[in-house]
């Protein structure tokens, strides 16, 4: 199981903060498709969020954290 972390406005589209997801995935990217697939109202901000795990970025390509928990960091515009 791997649950994913929302914040900001993927929290208030998602209607929560949280969300648990039944699977088994090699990879941060084949979890976060299997994510767009179920729930595509998050699918184009999920292209471009950046995803961690603890206080680390990690890449599409890595591996699932060993914990399970991916955190989704939509992009942020200012000056």
């Amino acid at each position: 199981m791997i649950v994913f972390e929302f914040f900001a406005s993927l929290e208030r589209l998602a209607g929560a903060r949280e969300l648990p997801f039944d699977g088994a995935y090699t990879t941060v990217g084949e979890a976060l498709g299997a994510l767009a697939a179920a729930r595509p109202e998050l699918a184009s901000l999920i292209e471009r969020c950046a995803c961690a795990s603890g206080d680390v970025i990690v890449r599409r390509a890595d591996p699932v954290p060993a914990d399970g928990r991916i955190a989704l960091l939509p992009p942020v515009a200012g000056g």
